[in-house]
C-alpha cells in the first residue's frame, strides 16, 4: 500500500486558473482553490506524476516489489523489515536497491540481501516534483474546471463526464508511459 506523507504546496498559480477558466472577479476564489487543489491531487493519484515534492512508504512482501511513480526523480531513503506480529525487527536499506525496468521502477533485493518471505518490507521514498509540460498544466486546469463547474452534491441537471481531452491526457501518463 503506497501512503504519501508530506508533500510540498503545489506550484499551480490561482490566477492562472481564474484565467483559464474565464472568471475575472475574485469573487469565487476559494471554490477555485478547492477546485485547483482537487485537481492536483486526482491528477496525481490517477497518474502517480508528482507535480510536487513527495516522500511516500510503500509496503512489500516479495524480492520485488513495483514502485507506482511515473513522473519526478525517485529516491530510496530506507527499508524496514517487520515480523509477521507487525514488529520492526530491523532497518535493512542496504539490502534493497531501485531500478528502472521495462516502464516502471521496482524495489529489489540484493544479491547479498537477507529477504525472509512472511515478511513485511516497508520502504520510504522521496520524489522531486516532475517538470509540468502544457498538456500537464492544460490536463490540471480542464480537470480543475470540471471540479468547479460541478461543485455542488446535488445537480437539477445532468452531471458532465470528465472531457475526452483530458482523460487522453491522462491515460498518457499512468503508469509512467510519458
Amino acid at each position: 500500500m503506497l501512503q504519501i506523507t508530506t508533500q510540498s504546496a503545489h506550484a499551480f498559480q490561482l490566477s492562472e486558473f481564474r484565467d483559464h477558466v474565464g472568471i475575472g472577479y475574485t469573487d469565487d476564489d476559494p471554490a477555485l482553490q478547492r477546485a485547483l487543489d482537487t485537481a492536483v491531487t486526482y491528477w496525481e493519484h490517477v497518474t502517480q506524476f508528482y507535480t510536487r515534492n513527495t516522500t511516500f512508504t510503500l509496503d512489500w512482501y516479495q524480492m520485488v516489489a513495483s514502485v507506482p511513480v511515473g513522473g519526478g526523480t525517485i529516491a530510496l531513503s530506507s527499508v524496514s523489515r517487520l515480523a509477521p506480529d507487525g514488529t520492526t525487527t530491523a532497518t535493512v536499506t542496504s539490502d534493497w536497491f531501485l531500478t528502472r525496468t521495462l516502464g516502471e521502477y521496482v524495489v529489489r533485493v540484493t544479491d547479498t540481501g537477507d529477504f525472509r518471505q512472511n515478511y513485511r518490507y516497508t520502504g520510504t521514498f522521496t520524489v522531486t516534483a516532475a517538470t509540468v509540460t502544457p498538456d500537464v498544466k492544460a490536463a490540471v486546469f480542464a480537470l480543475g474546471n470540471h471540479f468547479f463547474m460541478n461543485r455542488s452534491t446535488v445537480e437539477e441537471v445532468a452531471l458532465y463526464t470528465v472531457p475526452f481531452s483530458v482523460r487522453a491526457i491522462v491515460g498518457m501518463y499512468q503508469k509512467g508511459m510519458m
